[in-house]
């Protein structure tokens, strides 16, 4: 019995890019507190500001429901991250309170994100 042809592999035309998606690697790198990822996919393009299409969580509102503060201040204070709702509604502050994350993180959200919304 005569095999039936096996397709063959596609290659990449000139309109197909085969660059990574450095936000959503940004984004996952945020959810394994891997902070030296998180820098490395900024440095190569990431939007600090990107957004998670599944949950509309940015690598700020990450940061603060994993209680890691250095990320937190690393985005707010080198990358300018915006403070902004999720797609369910929630600023930093309020997931800050949500996830109940230590004294220290708490404080410096609320300063921050205090900060950036009225010091415009």
């Amino acid at each position: 019995m005569a095999r039936a042809p096996q397709p063959k592999p596609r290659s990449a035309s000139s309109s197909e890019t085969l660059t990574p998606d450095y936000n959503q690697l940004m984004l996952r790198r945020a959810y394994a507190a891997d902070i030296e990822g998180v820098v490395a996919a900024l440095k190569a393009g990431a939007d600090v500001n990107a957004t998670d299409p599944h949950m509309g969580l940015t690598a700020l509102h990450i940061a603060v429901s994993t209680n890691n503060l250095t990320l937190t201040r690393i985005l707010v204070e080198d990358w300018n991250a915006a403070f902004k709702a999720d797609a369910a509604g929630r600023w930093p502050t309020l997931i800050a309170a949500e996830a109940e994350v230590d004294d220290a993180l708490s404080d410096y959200i609320v300063e921050a994100e205090a900060k950036a919304y009225y010091s415009s």
